[in-house]
């Protein structure tokens, strides 16, 4: 009876361990310069953000427009995430990843000569992705309009990665912030 309680920390450091599934969807409009990102874990929405590109500033919003968040490109408020990406990337396992896309630009030769170019850069990369991901499921889907002008792009991925593994790359890209902000206060001092 005394080991029962036990079970709470062995069920607690299982969960830091075992894998969580992510998946991300975003899409992008480039005529309007807006678009979507969704996150989900285990099947269950975790942020659904509107987002407009204006110049080297980014516009998020929530789905019912009641929160803003203004981030600029060009400045310090991306380093965290650049970092961040640079910690998490041999992280991640990939599971699949799916590229949809609709592109018209007004000519019919034109569209389907772009469409064709657009298509061998994707398997291209999806080429070089797969000899680093060999078990990753991926895909690409495209709508050729020919006789309008358009352009929107979806990405569909699904990823899994431990908690721990989001915890220490999060901790040491805001480390590495802290030390890359600092070095530069002292530089101009």
């Amino acid at each position: 009876m005394n080991a029962l309680y036990l079970l709470i920390p062995t069920f607690i450091i299982l969960l830091f361990l075992m894998p969580v599934v992510t998946e991300a969807r975003i899409t992008f409009n480039l005529q309007s310069k807006t678009g979507v990102l969704c996150i989900f874990v285990y099947g269950i929405k975790l942020f659904y953000w509107i987002y407009e590109i204006n110049g080297k500033k980014i516009l998020i919003k929530n789905k019912a427009g009641t929160k803003e968040m203004e981030l600029d490109i060009s400045g310090d408020d991306l380093l965290i995430f650049e970092y961040f990406g640079m910690q998490i990337k041999d992280k991640i396992r990939l599971k699949e990843l799916f590229v949809f896309y609709n592109l018209g630009v007004g000519d019919a030769f034109e569209s389907a000569m772009l469409g064709g170019f657009l298509n061998i850069a994707v398997l291209t990369f999806f080429t070089t992705l797969k000899s680093k991901k060999p078990t990753a499921s991926l895909g690409i889907y495209d709508i050729i309009s020919y006789n309008k002008s358009i352009f929107e792009i979806a990405l569909k991925g699904k990823v899994s990665i431990s908690l721990i593994d989001i915890a220490y790359s999060f901790l040491n890209s805001v480390i590495l912030t802290w030390k890359t902000k600092s070095k530069e206060k002292h530089n101009m001092s």
